[in-house]
């Protein structure tokens, strides 16, 4: 086994769900159809398939980035382009640890997140 490689997700409106990925993120869409929509980046597919209730409750979806520097960096990026971080970015920048939430059209969190 070389890693996990697909998350699939229930949103109830799978369209706008893989919209935010797309633009927040740079996913790009591989399938699309009445179901759900999926999508891929660097080898990773994240699919949304419509569902009554989103899949949220407990679930955060994470992206690793390599620098704390670079937390930052993302935070100040999506607040310019229009989305709301759930709080700063917080962490001990020095020491490399520091990270960061947005939250999903369907309610979940995302986190930029950097760990030494």
């Amino acid at each position: 086994m070389r890693g996990i490689g697909q998350l699939a997700l229930l949103s109830t409106d799978p369209q706008h769900a893989a919209e935010f990925y797309e633009s927040a993120f740079g996913f790009k869409r591989i399938a699309d159809d009445a179901t759900g929509v999926d999508l891929e980046l660097g080898g990773f597919e994240l699919s949304f398939r419509r569902g009554e209730r989103a899949t949220r409750d407990g679930l955060q979806l994470g992206f690793r980035v390599d620098t704390a520097a670079e937390v930052d960096a993302w935070a100040q990026e999506l607040s310019r382009r229009g989305f709301a971080l759930v709080g700063p970015p917080s962490g001990d920048r020095w020491e490399g640890t520091r990270s960061f939430r947005v939250a999903d059209p369907d309610g979940r969190a995302v986190a930029i997140f950097h760990n030494y």
